[in-house]
């Protein structure tokens, strides 16, 4: 027996792994209704779970004379009887702690036990464990494929309802009368099966990655659409490392569950932009970069090129003007320097190779080692190196050092030589172009549609580039 806010109590106490013995005295009050860690504390106990508060934020009649007081005008004048009862030792003004709020009004967010629908989690876990384990899906970055196996080993039943306005109606009916609900997805019940009473339809709406989870197979005309039989499973999935948790599990279970096989083989997880420090970009530290206005500034080629270098999977990128400013300069060097190339070769009969001078076959066989590179990179998933790779032999290589070499002997009356020089400036361009693509697709594209003797009426289906090995010509 002990004396507390409204009078005399009877206390039940227990003892659980969930209290620090190092804060505070060591003991608490808990309220399983409205607290997740208070919830778990009388499950595990077996201890009876009472509302306090309403779901307008009014405490109930159990509040005494506080009953119809909003909790927030509550909080301090319950303070005050305590106090008045000599029942408050202190008030800590200093203490912080993690409070949820409403990301639209502000608000404190006050959890409360609602009747919820669930899908029953393990067996399809076990689905998504097994593709895993015998490699149907791989992860970019590798350490990404233990986070899903634990995620999927650990997981709990998933509450699929929200009572939200917006949204995917959950197929289903309550019964009034008993409170029993059960799914109707032909909308064909039209009395409880439990007591016979009335049904109303279910106002909850579904999680959204209860929907956006169907995606890979639903967007494609599953189960019969001809795009269904083609195009799944698809290749790669490529999404924000934080998804991990959230939408790829969602995607494996139903791929798994509906369509019998994995959506795809490969996820790619990349990281969240940052600003230039760092920090997480937010409207009210001011420090958001709009890529609209970049894209404006820059060009959307610099912007690309931006966001790819040095953005290895699953880490997050620090993103700053300057960087994409950088990258600008880059494209004036690619249009500058093609230009050149073009007005070099106009009018030079490059339709079959000539005899090449021995400085230029040495240029091929850099440009067929750095095709392969490339090549390499980019199909093991590391984009983040191939832009950078192709940024500085653009730049360093062939702009500063081919071109500006070849220049004397594009002046010389060599015939020979020049012819020799201006078709191997040609043919690394064409190469880089192709190379480029991917990264920067407008100015490839632009430059691309000057070019003499190409096969394509369009960059962007042309062959990728590949070498003859006995003479390193490009043959795509």
């Amino acid at each position: 027996e002990l004396e507390w806010i409204n009078g005399p109590i009877t206390a039940t106490v227990i003892k659980d792994e969930a209290i620090d013995m190092e804060f505070g005295t060591g003991v608490m009050t808990i309220t399983p209704w409205h607290d997740a860690t208070d919830f778990e504390i009388a499950r595990r106990h077996s201890l009876d779970k009472e509302q306090i508060i309403d779901f307008n934020g009014k405490l109930l009649d159990i509040a005494g004379e506080f009953k119809g007081i909003h909790i927030k005008k509550a909080r301090p004048l319950i303070a005050e009887r305590l106090k008045e009862k000599g029942l408050l030792e202190k008030i800590d003004e200093n203490y912080s702690h993690r409070v949820a709020t409403n990301s639209r009004g502000g608000g404190m967010i006050e959890p409360q036990i609602k009747e919820q629908w669930f899908v029953k989690m393990e067996p399809l876990a076990e689905m998504a464990i097994h593709a895993i384990e015998k490699g149907s899906i791989k992860f970019i970055p590798d350490n990404y494929r233990k986070i899903f196996l634990y995620w999927m080993e650990n997981t709990l039943d998933w509450n699929i309802s929200r009572q939200i306005v917006w949204g995917i109606p959950i197929p289903a009916k309550l019964c009034d009368q008993c409170g029993a609900g059960v799914p109707d997805l032909d909308n064909s019940i039209t009395k409880c099966l439990t007591c016979g009473g009335a049904v109303r339809q279910d106002s909850d709406t579904f999680d959204t990655w209860f929907s956006s989870g169907q995606w890979p197979y639903l967007a494609l005309g599953y189960p019969n659409h001809s795009d269904f039989q083609t195009y799944y499973p698809t290749d790669v999935m490529e999404t924000g490392h934080d998804l991990i948790f959230r939408w790829v599990p969602r995607m494996v279970i139903f791929g798994l569950y509906r369509a019998k096989e994995a959506p795809f083989h490969t996820v790619y997880l990349h990281g969240l932009v940052n600003d230039a420090k760092g920090k997480k970009m937010s409207k009210s530290k001011g420090n958001v970069i709009n890529p609209l206005e970049l894209s404006k500034k820059y060009g959307t080629d610099a912007l690309r090129m931006g966001l790819m270098v040095g953005n290895t999977p699953g880490t997050n990128l620090s993103l700053s003007e300057d960087k994409i400013k950088a990258y600008k300069h880059f494209a004036n060097k690619i249009w500058n320097a093609s230009k050149f190339v073009l007005a070099a070769i106009e009018n030079a009969d490059l339709v079959t190779q000539p005899k090449l001078a021995a400085e230029d076959q040495k240029s091929l066989d850099e440009l067929k080692a750095i095709t392969e590179e490339i090549t390499a990179d980019m199909e093991a998933y590391r984009l983040y190196l191939a832009a950078e790779k192709l940024y500085h032999y653009f730049w360093h290589t062939f702009a500063d050092k081919i071109v500006e070499e070849a220049k004397p002997r594009l002046r010389s009356e060599d015939a020979g030589g020049k012819l020799s020089a201006q078709w191997t400036l040609l043919t690394i361009l064409s190469t880089s172009l192709k190379l480029l693509h991917p990264f920067m697709p407008f100015v490839t594209e632009t430059v691309w549609g000057q070019m003499p003797h190409q096969k394509e009426t369009l960059l962007m289906i042309a062959e990728w580039p590949r070498f003859d090995s006995s003479n390193n010509k490009d043959e795509s």
